[in-house]
C-alpha cells in the first residue's frame, strides 16, 4: 500500500505541474509552489506555537494535553504535505489543517485500530 502511494502521488503531481504550467507557464508554477510552501511554514509555525502553548498550559493545571498531541500529530502530517512541492500533496496538508478534516480522520482511524484489536 505504501509502496503504492509513493508511486502514485508523483504521477499525480507530475501530471498537474504539466497541466498548470502549460496554462499558466513555467515561472507562475513555481512562484505558486514557492508561495505555498512559505504559507504552509508560516501555517505550521503559528499553529505548533499554539498547540506548544495550550499543551504547556493544560499540562500546568493537571490535564492530559490529549487534543494537543493529536493536533500535533495531523501538524506534523501537514507541514510535511505542505514543504513537499506540488498541488495535490499542498491541497491535502492544507486540508488537514481543518478541524472537521482532523475530527473526521481521527475518527476512522480509531475504528480502524478498535476493529484490528477486536480480532486479536
Amino acid at each position: 500500500m505504501i509502496f503504492l502511494i509513493f508511486i502514485i502521488i508523483p504521477i499525480i503531481e507530475i501530471a498537474i505541474f504539466i497541466s498548470i504550467g502549460t496554462n499558466i507557464g513555467i515561472l507562475n508554477t513555481i512562484g505558486i509552489i514557492l508561495i505555498t510552501a512559505l504559507v504552509g511554514i508560516y501555517l505550521v509555525r503559528r499553529q505548533g506555537i499554539n498547540l506548544l502553548f495550550n499543551a504547556q498550559k493544560n499540562m500546568s493545571q493537571g490535564i492530559m494535553p490529549t487534543e494537543e498531541i493529536k493536533g500535533g500529530i495531523f501538524l506534523l502530517v501537514s507541514g510535511l504535505l505542505l514543504i513537499t512541492p506540488g498541488f495535490f500533496t499542498d491541497c491535502i496538508g492544507f486540508s488537514i489543517f481543518l478541524k472537521p478534516v482532523q475530527n473526521f480522520v481521527a475518527f476512522k482511524a480509531k475504528q480502524y485500530f478498535q476493529s484490528r484489536t477486536r480480532r486479536y
